[in-house]
């Protein structure tokens, strides 16, 4: 498997080296919203990914899962594919220590971390995702752990009315409408998919639908948006939770509303939202016998926060509240609820002009626990218009789930004492930016304690959840960008080589614990668009993964695209090596999959 990742890589570094021209590929102008105050991204002291509108029309990706696992760094475990159920972590986190934001509004199922991807919200609607790597709860308190994914939805646009069909094998098929109307300063959208497949093995059929719709309200120093979704999914679930199973199945629904202001006011911004949210799962070992073993979970969640901003003197101050509640009803966890207050504030310092520094902090109590303090700070300096130096160090935590508190099956039982997880972090890197091209490099350590796991009790043979485990992870990014659209002796429009290293070490405490290291240690990602004859776009995404305890892969996934006036014809190919693999141990994913469509704009 490795002679293929080499090959690969050395190849595309020869590409380069024969190339000319380079253009200017630069983010520097970019307002990215990581910290409570926007700030560009070359005065950030933070490591962030962007994925722009162009990659997200061009990579050979059809869904938010896809989407985000081709940054390095960021590992999504897929138990199915086109977004049937996925887990995403960040530099060896777990699925449940990422914090999933829809315009700046967070996503936090309170039953499990399973949840977070279920996103009612169409791709089609993304206009940019903003990827924080590293500890966030400085700025957003509970769950930005190892890091904090934020999908940006569009807000502006022309009119318009596009319908999208696209099938391919295993009797897969999707169908999507989409339209944007702008009328005087308001803007508005609405997008409805739905996508079946028989599967690619044995149980693994499913049948999704989303529908979602979001509004912008322009005033004079006044910006309303609003935003509202709805998301169906059943599938079949081989083996996703245990191999003894083949014949799980699961029905997962979601509704997601939203609504959010920025106004400026006597020289102060702000920034209030309210959010509710509501996830409805439906689990069964056997779904030929439903009453053998079933699963009804129903999580309800609603709240909001308000923040102010004052901007004097060079200098910028961030302060607000939030407050939210979450409730369950479930035939196995019970029925519970608690309340999460929350008090933030960041100030911004600019000594001198080429420094910038962030100090946060975020106050935080939830149930009985009494109020908690995370503070956190980063700085960056840019010597000159090409160098960034940053630093960043912060405390995270992570608040328990339902599932960990109050789970109980015949050999596993949850612990309603636990207390939150805990990490302390530490980060140095730099960005560098010219006229041929754009480098990064990081240095980042993660100590972590009261992490969850499940602990043998021997005397009762039970696995209860207990707050036991520490784990310290080292690791390093580096990642290159080239715009190569004005090269004469090449074919290659834009070149992104990214990879990521960890290492992580469990401390043993003289305990059995039930996980293993699962995470990726080496992360490899490239991605590069290349012009064919007769117009014809073309775009390759490889992937190569080695983690700790599974082996290694390599997949490579291609797509060709045709435009017209009004009408667009594609098609993707996926794992066109043909290799089996897995992310998850004991569910295979798909071999080489192809899917081809027409997009179609009525107007």
């Amino acid at each position: 498997m490795k002679q293929y990742f080499y090959i690969t890589f050395f190849l595309l570094i020869a590409e380069i080296l024969f190339a000319q021209n380079i253009t200017e590929y630069k983010i520097d102008s970019v307002v990215i919203s990581s910290n409570r105050i926007p700030l560009s991204f070359s005065e950030i002291g933070r490591s962030v990914k962007i994925i722009s509108d162009y990659e997200i029309q061009n990579l050979p990706v059809a869904n938010i899962p896809e989407l985000i696992d081709q940054i390095s760094g960021i590992d999504v475990k897929q138990r199915g594919p086109e977004n049937v159920q996925a887990d995403v972590s960040i530099r060896g986190g777990s699925f449940e220590q990422t914090l999933i934001l829809i315009d700046g509004i967070k996503i936090i199922d309170p039953q499990t971390g399973h949840h977070n991807l279920n996103l009612p919200i169409n791709f089609s609607q993304i206009e940019r995702v903003e990827i924080l790597k590293g500890q966030g709860s400085q700025i957003y308190g509970a769950n930005a752990f190892s890091g904090v994914i934020n999908f940006i939805t569009k807000k502006s646009g022309e009119n318009n009315l596009g319908i999208e069909l696209n099938g391919g094998e295993n009797n897969f098929y999707n169908l999507g409408i989409n339209t944007s109307q702008k009328i005087g300063s308001t803007f508005h959208n609405l997008s409805f998919s739905k996508s079946k497949s028989d599967g690619y093995r044995k149980n693994t059929e499913f049948e999704n639908y989303i529908f979602s719709m979001n509004n912008s309200f322009k005033f004079t120093n006044t910006i309303i948006n609003t935003l509202y979704g709805y998301s169906d999914k059943d599938f079949g679930a081989n083996s996703f939770y245990t191999i003894r199973f083949p014949n799980q199945a699961e029905k997962v629904k979601t509704n997601f509303a939203s609504v959010s202001a920025d106004a400026d006011i006597s020289s102060i911004r702000f920034k209030p939202n309210l959010f509710w949210r509501l996830n409805k799962d439906e689990f069964v070992l056997n779904k030929f016998d439903e009453s053998f073993y079933k699963n009804i979970h129903s999580t309800n969640s609603f709240g909001g926060e308000i923040q102010a901003s004052i901007n004097q003197f060079g200098q910028a101050t961030s302060f607000g509240i939030e407050f939210s509640k979450d409730l369950i009803e479930s035939n196995n966890l019970g029925n519970h609820k608690r309340e999460k207050k929350g008090f933030f504030i960041e100030q911004i310092i600019k000594p001198i002009d080429k420094i910038n520094i962030s100090i946060a902090g975020f106050a935080y109590k939830y149930s009985s626990l009494n109020f908690k303090f995370w503070p956190g700070a980063d700085v960056s300096y840019t010597p000159n218009n090409n160098l960034k130096l940053f630093a960043n160090f912060g405390k995270a935590f992570r608040i328990p789930t339902y599932t960990e508190l109050f789970y109980k099956d015949p050999v596993t039982i949850g612990n309603e004492n636990l207390k939150p997880e805990e990490s302390i972090n530490y980060e140095i890197g730099m960005n560098y930016t010219s006229d041929f091209w754009e480098t990064n490099f990081s240095v980042f350590r993660k100590e972590g304690k009261n992490l969850i796991d499940y602990i043998l009790n021997e005397d009762t043979n039970f696995w209860k959840a207990e707050n036991l485990t520490k784990i310290n992870t080292n690791g390093f990014e580096i990642g290159f960008v080239f715009n190569l659209t004005n090269f004469t002796n090449s074919i290659l429009s834009k070149l992104k080589i990214d990879y990521t290293y960890l290492n992580s070490d469990k401390i043993n405490l003289g305990i059995q614990s039930r996980y293993n290291l699962e995470h990726l240690r080496n992360d490899l990602t490239i991605q590069f668009f290349n012009n064919l004859p007769f117009d014809i776009q073309q775009s390759w995404a490889v992937n190569y993964e080695e983690r700790v305890s599974l082996k290694d892969h390599l997949s490579i996934d291609t797509k060709l695209k045709k435009n017209f006036t009004r009408l667009e014809i594609f098609i993707e190919a996926s794992n066109l090596l043909n290799k089996s693999f897995q992310e998850i141990p004991g569910v295979p994913l798909p071999g080489r999959w192809i899917i081809g469509g027409i997009c179609v704009k009525l107007f």
